[in-house]
């Protein structure tokens, strides 16, 4: 006697059915994901900012020097503070900064304040985040209101602040001698005000992880 060994298959419709319920389940399960995700990174790029800080105020201690940021570039003052504050560490700054990362090399050689320079979790070198063309990079935006450069450089006839219109965080200038690092945030843009003067216009995740604005850090611990 031959036994029939019956085995029942999923109709189309169980089928439809099982490949419903697991799309749902993802479509709940990937948003939360995300959003972990998200505070994940605002929190490692808050400890990345913090950390660069600490490195740049024992440079200062040390040195007695601000780093050199994007409007300190090119002139004679910025290089001779590259050849005798810096060790000649990085690009000599008479010939402009291109890459975001720049501004912190003299804090990984000869004395390492910082074993290597942090990178932007938000940034993407590929795209313009509100600089030049020529301004990219996967670094942490540098800026300061450095009293050393109090405003024109005679030696090429160009003007570089000092001013605290010009070098702001958020939604306040900067003090003299104060610095601030930018991420550029979720949205990946460089937040600037209506006036155009001002760069790093504040984030704030009750607005949502992924919301607009930058994740700034100021020296002075100031909030906007």
């Amino acid at each position: 006697m031959v036994m029939k060994n019956h085995q029942r298959a999923f109709t189309l419709i169980e089928l439809l059915i099982v490949i419903a319920i697991i799309l749902i389940l993802i479509s709940i399960a990937l948003p939360n994901f995300l959003e972990a995700q998200g505070r994940a990174r605002v929190a490692r790029v808050k400890g990345d900012m913090k950390s660069i800080a600490t490195a740049i105020e024992a440079f200062r201690t040390e040195r007695g020097v601000l780093l050199l940021d994007f409007w300190d570039d090119g002139t004679k003052t910025a290089s001779e503070r590259w050849a005798t504050k810096f060790g000649k560490v990085g690009r000599n700054p008479m010939g402009e900064y291109r890459f975001f990362e720049e501004s912190y090399y003299p804090l990984t050689s000869p004395a390492r304040y910082l074993i290597k320079v942090p990178y932007d979790l938000w940034n993407d070198p590929k795209r313009q985040v509100g600089f030049s063309g020529s301004e990219i990079g996967l670094g942490y935006i540098y800026f300061d209101n450095d009293p050393g450069f109090p405003g024109w450089d005679f030696a090429i006839n160009r003007f570089f602040p000092g001013d605290p219109l010009q070098v702001s965080s958020q939604t306040k200038p900067l003090g003299e001698g104060e610095f601030a690092i930018l991420s550029v945030g979720p949205d990946g843009f460089i937040g600037v005000s209506k006036d155009g003067k001002q760069r790093g216009m504040a984030y704030t995740p009750t607005n949502g992880t992924f919301s607009n604005g930058d994740m700034v850090y100021r020296s002075s611990g100031a909030q906007d």
